[in-house]
């Protein structure tokens, strides 16, 4: 299972400090709500974009002792399953131009924004009216504004989304759905 954790390193800083070390478990199990039950468990490798480079970095998982699943603690600079950066991605949905990583990353964007879209229908159903009432026809650019009004970033949306509803921007994933309780 995935959680986002919040942060205001850049990846850079995330990298140099190894962040990744010092990530503390959440209090409770994303998944079976178990108090004090996560133990450190290991690592996973990913890549994240920052300015015009890709770097590498490393995600810290725990295992929840009571259900036996394993959480890993995304950071909140990170997309899941997209490479490029959480602040990159808001630019280019905004179309702001202006920002020199938006230029650079276009083609990568564009493909993200339809991901995007094609995912809008499935999203609205998991999520109903929890970010202002869904019109009748509504559009991609139309709930991307919503729900910026709402959370105000695409990291605390997409906080909100993967621990509310189980999804994300581009997809509802496994590693955000809670699962029965593993045998031991």
């Amino acid at each position: 299972m995935q959680t986002i954790l919040k942060t205001s390193l850049t990846p850079v800083q995330y990298v140099e400090q190894e962040h990744h070390k010092q990530v503390k478990p959440p209090e409770n199990c994303p998944n079976c709500s178990s108090a004090h039950s996560l133990e450190a468990l290991a690592y996973y490798r990913r890549y994240v974009s920052w300015l015009k480079g890709v770097f590498l970095i490393w995600v810290r998982r725990f295992l929840c002792q009571r259900c036996r699943v394993s959480i890993s603690c995304l950071p909140s600079f990170a997309q899941p399953y997209r490479a490029i950066n959480t602040s990159t991605i808001e630019a280019g949905f905004n179309e702001q131009l202006q920002k020199r990583t938006v230029p650079h990353w276009d083609t990568i964007l564009r493909s993200y924004w339809r991901r995007y879209e094609s995912h809008l229908p499935r999203l609205l159903q998991q999520v109903g009216n929890a970010f202002g009432a869904v019109p009748l026809k509504p559009t991609g650019q139309g709930f991307w504004k919503q729900l910026l009004r709402h959370c105000g970033a695409l990291a605390d949306a997409t906080e909100q989304l993967v621990h509310r509803f189980h999804t994300c921007l581009f997809g509802t994933y496994c590693c955000h759905q809670r699962r029965p309780p593993q045998a031991k």
